[in-house]
């Protein structure tokens, strides 16, 4: 557990300084006289205390999930752009450009984004087809129309094969940015891409809430009114406070399951947690 020490430290320029030690780690906090400074000093002290706490709380939580977690290995860089560079496609993953860009393994997670958007006689537009994984659980579930987002020409290509047969499937190949605007209204969406670029890496996954923020506005607009959009999220147990806040600009509600049992490779470059959170989005705001 951690120490909240008391009394309060002070420094020259810095109205409040918040000191936590844990088993593991500790932190220190330097508030400028500046930072909620319309506030008076008590309810400004514990909003502080409030999000310092939640942040130490976090880190132990996620330490204490790394113990069933796989090691992981370094993502190479992208260096071919990743709706240009040529696929190799197994049965065990999808690699374009050097990256892991779909494996296996997702298949009980892919299984849940579907049930969450699709229903027997609805429409779903999902965002990426991979390995095609998503998109048969989507069929399974009953989608009378289901149009599929692709980027890279040759995976677009399979996509147009898998969907032969199948009443109901389009295929849009493109970047979503690009095609989206031609597109209606659809009961469920379901967004699984991956970033095309090392600066889609830096601004989107590293610096953004989730990879999948850039493309809310965008399921908002596109998204019936009784619809539900749910996405790949990047989160092991739960969601991030900045996550939430992100969704609630562009949806007035969501809800959150988690899928466990997952097994990625020991190696594998981007996810190394046996769990993710399920999260669905309604009642977008337009």
């Amino acid at each position: 557990m951690w120490a909240f020490p008391r009394p309060l430290l002070r420094l020259p320029g810095r109205s409040l300084l918040l000191r936590r030690h844990a088993d593991k780690f500790d932190v220190t906090f330097a508030a400028s006289d500046g930072l909620l400074g319309s506030m008076s000093a008590e309810p400004r002290e514990l909003l502080l205390r409030r999000a310092l706490d939640e942040f130490v709380a976090d880190v132990a939580a996620l330490d204490a999930t790394s113990g069933a977690m796989v090691a992981g290995s370094a993502r190479p860089l992208i260096d071919a752009a990743v709706d240009v560079a040529v696929p190799r496609l197994t049965d065990d993953e999808l690699v374009v450009s050097g990256q892991e860009v779909m494996q296996a393994w997702e298949r009980p997670l892919m299984r849940a984004l579907a049930r969450a958007v699709a229903r027997p006689g609805g429409s779903v537009l999902e965002v990426g087809f991979g390995m095609a994984i998503s998109a048969g659980y989507v069929r399974d579930a009953g989608a009378a129309r289901h149009t599929i987002i692709e980027a890279n020409p040759q995976v677009a290509d399979a996509a147009r094969s898998w969907a032969a047969g199948r009443p109901g499937v389009e295929i849009v190949e493109g970047r979503w940015q690009d095609v989206i605007g031609g597109l209606g209204h659809y009961d469920g969406i379901l967004f699984d891409t991956y970033p095309l670029t090392e600066a889609e890496v830096d601004e989107y996954y590293l610096r953004g809430a989730t990879f999948a923020e850039h493309f809310f506005a965008a399921a908002a607009e596109h998204l019936a009114d009784d619809g539900a959009f749910t996405y790949y999220s990047n989160e092991i147990d739960s969601v991030s406070r900045s996550h939430q806040r992100a969704l609630l600009r562009h949806f007035g509600a969501f809800g959150v399951r988690v899928v466990d049992g997952l097994t990625p490779p020991a190696d594998c470059t981007y996810w190394w947690a046996p769990s993710m959170a399920v999260i669905v989005a309604t009642d977008p705001r337009r």
